[in-house]
């Protein structure tokens, strides 16, 4: 399930906003407080309050109108289906007259098919509406024969009969707001009270997480591997969290969650109950859970710095773009460090002027600008607070992807206290005649944040600068910076088969014809022309002194553009990570080198 588009149309500060377009990913919703950022959010809810739109024009409630909510949804009829084996209901399918001799046929192309588009409309206490027909695979007065195909759920399958039709019987938009229901997870920004509920089997959460401790009971129960998991991410996340469990209260049979401060569990009542932790800890069990049991899911989460200290916002979003980035992401916050670490797909502006507010689509190619207006090294002061030891790295994309290969080969999470975080601008560090001033800049910024650093180190890629240069930078940062042994980390990722699959993905049309040889060949003819080579390319892809200088991330860019016929793009800030992914899957080895890298520096940090 996906959201593509949104507008909301006389709720609460909303009179209209627009057409808000989402996409895959990460999509922030960003402003001051009381800006309508909540507003927003909580006006995707299946249950749209009546809470109408007042100006100063009009504000008696017998003479406004209802809200109103518009969606352009897209979703698999197989997400459908499994909404109404789960209800129980019937749906209740509109059949063209051509489709008389095979409306089954017809109903299971609708299932089957992978991504469904449909503009449905939210309002308070009711299912969604859609124009007759509410799957909008005809157009209306396009039916001449007045038939209904009722499909009902029995004994695990769906089941269908042709009958008469009746309009008000169209009732496949309402499936769909129960498809909603089941793949729509918010989480609010204030404390859940969802510590304890009663004993049931909870397969999934509830949108609300109302049975929390129910699903991971269920999940410790039947997926133990997920729920150790969950567990490790917490760890990650929480320094004071060591474990968790979930107990039968003995006063009143309820299912308790438990949090441990070490990871042994001796005696319950060295534990806490979850009410008494804080309201963070909740609320990521509660994400944790609903990413972890549900596929395809959009997450919907209000003011996520409200509750997390942005260390752990940080490495709460780092577990989300590298371990489940197959959901769709929608978070509001008004904190820089969220903005500048989530790599968002979209960002919307929400501003408000007395009785309205607004929103406004940012230009991401301007976020970067953005993020330095919004605090420049101010951001990575809050990233520190609480580290012990700090590892400066290039950006973006090294700030999520090392802590993610570190894992990967390590096969545990970073130390806890060692903190990888990008600097607000590299350049800086190659400006002579400021680099001193800049190194002692950050030393005092991670010393700063805590009186328990005790290390700090920096990372940067090679780039073109030479062996002297490079020399000469070392030397002013004490000994404490370290070079990619290649130009950039793009230079570990010139892997055919991860190029081909991300082509693919991007680009479906083009997954029989972009194969990993046509990519193979096409690094080869670029390589060798006039752009691209150096004086290290001999044709052998394989050669280490050829990839550790080209101009990998270009190189990549243009022979994706270029067999593509630029239908798709390949930006090193938001790609990379993809590349990484795939290649720690399909081939980890390729990325021992890098893991070594990473490695040491982790040991220059924590080393005695």
């Amino acid at each position: 399930m996906r959201i593509r588009k949104l507008r909301v149309k006389g709720f609460q500060s909303f009179s209209d906003s627009g057409k808000i377009e989402f996409e895959d990913g990460f999509n922030l919703v960003i402003g001051q407080n009381n800006s309508g950022k909540s507003a927003l959010l909580r006006a995707m809810l299946p249950g749209l309050k009546d809470e109408r739109h007042r100006s100063l024009d009009q504000w008696e409630n017998l003479k406004l109108p209802q809200p109103e909510v518009e969606f352009e949804l897209q979703f698999s009829g197989r997400e459908v289906a499994d909404a109404t084996l789960r209800a129980g209901n019937a749906i209740h399918f509109p059949i063209h007259e051509s489709w008389q001799t095979s409306p089954r046929a017809k109903f299971d192309a609708f299932i089957e098919n992978p991504n469904i588009i449909l503009a449905v409309t939210g309002s308070p206490a009711t299912t969604f509406k859609a124009p007759y027909p509410s799957h909008a695979l005809f157009a209306h007065g396009q039916n001449k024969v007045q038939i209904m195909l009722k499909v009902e759920p029995r004994n695990g399958s769906l089941d269908t009969t042709a009958g008469p039709m009746f309009d008000s019987s169209d009732n496949v938009a309402e499936c769909v707001w129960r498809a909603w229901n089941d793949r729509m997870f918010y989480f609010a920004a204030e404390r859940f009270n969802v510590g304890e509920c009663g004993p049931t089997h909870a397969a999934r959460l509830e949108p609300n997480a109302s049975n929390l401790p129910a699903a991971l009971n269920t999940m410790a129960g039947e997926k133990g591997d997920t729920f150790e998991k969950l567990v490790n991410h917490m760890r990650e996340i929480f320094s004071t969290v060591g474990n968790l469990s979930i107990r039968v209260r003995p006063e009143n049979g309820n299912l308790e969650i438990r949090v441990w401060p070490t990871r042994a569990r001796p005696d319950v009542d060295l534990s806490f109950p979850l009410h008494s932790s804080g309201t963070g800890v909740a609320q990521v069990i509660a994400i944790l859970t609903a990413i972890m049991t549900v596929d395809n899911a959009v997450i919907i989460i209000d003011e996520i710095n409200s509750f997390l200290h942005p260390a752990a916002v940080k490495t709460l979003l780092r577990i989300l773009q590298t371990e489940y980035p197959h959901h769709q992401y929608i978070i509001s916050t008004h904190a820089p460090e969220v903005i500048g670490f989530s790599n968002p797909r979209t960002v919307h502006l929400v501003n408000r002027d007395g009785y309205e507010s607004s929103v406004r689509r940012l230009d991401l190619a301007n976020i970067e600008q953005f993020r330095e207006v919004a605090g420049h090294i101010g951001i990575s002061m809050a990233d520190v607070f609480a580290a012990d030891r700090v590892i400066w790295v290039e950006g973006p994309t090294e700030e999520i992807s090392f802590p993610f290969i570190y894992q990967a080969f390590a096969g545990q999470a970073l130390p806890r206290g060692t903190l990888i975080s990008s600097v607000a601008a590299t350049g800086d560090f190659n400006r002579k005649r400021d680099r001193e001033i800049v190194y002692e800049v950050y030393r005092r910024l991670s010393g700063a944040a805590s009186r328990l650093v005790v290390a700090t180190t920096f990372s940067f890629d090679s780039e073109t600068l030479s062996e002297a240069d490079k020399a000469k930078m070392v030397a002013d940062a004490g000994g404490q910076l370290s070079f990619l042994p290649r130009r950039h980390i793009e230079c570990y990722l010139l892997a055919p088969d991860a190029i081909a699959a991300f082509i693919a993905e991007r680009d479906p049309q083009s997954e029989d014809v972009v194969t990993s040889e046509a990519v193979g060949a096409k690094f080869d003819e670029l390589a060798g022309t006039l752009e691209f080579k150096i004086p290290e390319w001999t044709g052998n892809r394989s050669n280490p002194a050829w990839l550790a200088g080209v101009d990998a991330a270009k190189l990549i860019a243009r022979t994706v553009a270029t067999l593509t016929e630029q239908r798709v793009t390949f930006n090193k800030k938001e790609d990379s990570l993809m590349l990484i992914q795939y290649i720690v899957t399909n081939d980890k080895e390729a990325l021992r080198p890098l893991f070594e890298y990473v490695a040491g520096l982790v040991q220059s940090v924590t080393a005695d």
